[in-house]
């Protein structure tokens, strides 16, 4: 993945300050492999947030830095996560991004869910019951070979085309078989308790902290500078680091 220039990674964070945490993936994704935004919404999970791994190695240096609370005790722990396993490719990672399920006999197709799935139908997040039956129906391609349009059926309309409780959770289960990108899990001990689990780990959530800094950092240069010597936005992103630094210290910032 190229560096991005800091036009572009202002451009990027533009697309996605003020928006929710999956439209805020998706436009630093567009960002990151140079995709339209409608692009990089249909794009699976898993290869949305690989780009978003790629575009933090690639633009700032150093493992990334995060909180972690042990359900065990409750103890906040710091945690060090390694771009390089962020990066190490997922086992089966390079699947085609469809699978199927047996459910009692019935036979269901489905593939990998997509942002724009998510924020057609939660974007906030799937924390209902409902919305998450909903986001799971949409991913559904067929049952017994026949086409279904899940995301387009109500409660009854799902159960008569086959989608009950029983089948959707079943695909639920098996959505990591096809994205496993999408769901990067730490395996983390408590050095208080000792408890070990996996803990989800929300690879957007943290992109968005690093270019959600680093842009403000930048746009506070860019303020101080245009203020003092009036100059152009694309001017003052255009001069090296050293130059930058150099002028703000001048003018004493």
């Amino acid at each position: 993945m190229a560096v991005l220039t800091q036009a572009q990674l202002l451009q990027g964070w533009e697309g996605g300050a003020g928006q929710g945490p999956v439209a805020r993936a998706v436009a630093l994704a567009a960002a990151a492999g140079g995709h339209s935004f409608a692009e990089a919404g249909e794009l699976p999970l898993g290869a949305r947030d690989a780009l978003l791994v790629g575009l933090r190695a690639a633009c700032f240096r150093g493992d990334v830095e995060c909180l972690a609370d042990c359900p065990g005790c409750g103890e906040e722990l710091e945690v060090t996560v390694p771009l390089s396993d962020l990066r190490r490719p997922a086992e089966g990672a390079d699947g085609v991004g469809e699978g199927e399920v047996c459910v009692r006999g019935r036979l269901v197709r489905f593939r990998a869910l997509t942002s724009r799935d998510v924020l057609a139908v939660a974007p906030g997040g799937a924390d209902s019951p409902d919305a998450r039956r909903r986001l799971v129906s949409r991913c559904v391609l067929a049952v017994d070979g026949e086409a279904v349009e899940g995301g387009a059926l109500d409660g009854e309309g799902l159960v008569r085309a086959g989608l009950t409780d029983e089948v959707l959770a079943a695909v639920a289960a098996a959505l990591p078989s096809v994205d496993p990108r999408a769901d990067i899990r730490l395996d983390l001990t408590c050095a208080l308790c000792g408890h070990a689990w996996a803990a989800p780990f929300d690879v957007p959530a943290h992109v968005w902290a690093d270019v959600n800094a680093c842009a403000r950092g930048l746009l506070a240069d860019v303020h101080a500078l245009a203020r003092a010597y009036g100059w152009r936005e694309d001017d003052i992103l255009a001069l090296s680091a050293a130059r930058r630094r150099f002028y703000l210290e001048a003018i004493g910032t």
